[in-house]
């Protein structure tokens, strides 16, 4: 079954084939294991599970006898290599406003992978956070790819690079730690509450080497008009709970946001969204829920600030609607989180 529909362009498997031929294993041989065919690869407008996508990112790991494959191929990454958004990203004014495109377009190139920032003053951790963390996302192939490739497009547009302050693993460290160190450094914690990088906050706003204002703006453009005509092709379920994931935690979501967005009347998005048995209430209590696990499982986040992330007007109003998804509170949700994640770990060293 695949999780939550999601389904991603096929612009990564050319890369995966060519590692595998210089592994000895043909790209039919690649290609059979995981039930995909070459009409699919050749399409550049077809797409793929993120299940498929998976089951090839596993087979060429095998092909390579590479424990370390997310970090290997995230970091492989340029930003050419990104097309559209690859050149947005580089023609950006700085980091903070490259980071803000990524999410704003990643449907367009990776619709699983996306990111938050956490900032103070002095530092700011990027911290992989997937729209949907289903088993298969919170793999640590997926974050290890994540930190490696930021790091590595981040690096290759600025004058200096990337300065760490440290890296933050959820995982356990692995049995390939040394090649962490190798790509991060020797300020690596493992077994935190995300997988994240750290930098100082001053560090967002500094100018990128490409930055070229009057391309960023006709290359934005662009962006948004192939995301609309990519979401003009989704149900209006999708379309609304899309546009939920992305923004809420970031600011104030309203029926009538949603509505502006898909540029329909607040009444004629109700209407259409009944006609597909479901409601913007609904919607917006499912992505609250799933938010609200995610942000309980991150011990960073007050129960006040998690409460106004998911746009609760109190911290009670917020408790009782926790309570009322899962007949527990938030707080004995995070405890018993903990517990489990504390077993696991303990587990995995015994």
């Amino acid at each position: 079954m695949e999780e939550h529909g999601i389904t991603v362009k096929t612009v990564t498997i050319p890369s995966l084939i060519n590692i595998a031929i210089k592994h000895g294993v043909s790209a039919e041989e690649l290609l059979y294991q995981v039930g995909i065919n070459a009409e699919t690869v050749s399409d550049p407008d077809s797409v793929i599970s993120l299940e498929q996508l998976d089951a090839l990112y596993e087979a060429t790991a095998r092909v390579t006898k590479n424990d370390a494959f997310g970090l290997y191929i995230g970091a492989l990454a340029r930003f050419d290599s990104l097309n559209l958004i690859g050149s947005l990203i580089a023609t950006a004014p700085t980091i903070r406003v490259a980071l803000d495109q990524y999410h704003r377009f990643r449907e367009l190139q990776h619709p699983f992978m996306d990111f938050r920032l956490e900032e103070t003053s002095t530092e700011t951790s990027i911290i992989y956070a997937p729209v949907n963390p289903t088993p298969v996302m919170m793999k640590p192939i997926y974050s290890e790819m994540f930190l490696s490739a930021i790091l590595k497009i981040a690096t290759s547009l600025t004058e200096k690079g990337i300065a760490l302050r440290r890296v933050q693993v959820l995982h356990s460290e692995p049995s390939y730690s040394s090649i962490y160190r190798k790509l991060f450094g020797e300020n690596i914690e493992y077994n935190q509450k995300c997988s994240a990088l750290v930098v100082n906050s001053d560090l967002l706003d500094k100018p990128l080497l490409g930055s070229f204002p009057p391309l960023f703006d006709s290359l934005q453009k662009q962006a948004e008009k192939l995301l609309n005509q990519l979401q003009s092709h989704r149900s209006i379920e999708k379309q609304v709970t899309s546009y939920l994931y992305q923004n809420m935690g970031r600011k104030v979501v309203s029926m009538q946001d949603v509505a502006g967005k898909l540029d329909v009347t607040s009444r004629t998005l109700q209407r259409r969204l009944k006609k597909e048995d479901t409601s913007y209430v609904a919607l917006r209590e499912q992505v609250r829920f799933e938010l609200a696990q995610r942000y309980l499982e991150d011990s960073h986040l007050t129960m006040d600030k998690i409460a106004n992330r998911l746009g609760f007007s109190e911290p009670t109003n917020f408790y009782h609607a926790f309570k009322r998804w899962t007949s527990i509170s938030p707080g004995e949700y995070r405890k018993r989180h903990n517990q489990q994640s504390l077993h696991t770990q303990q587990s995995l060293k015994a």
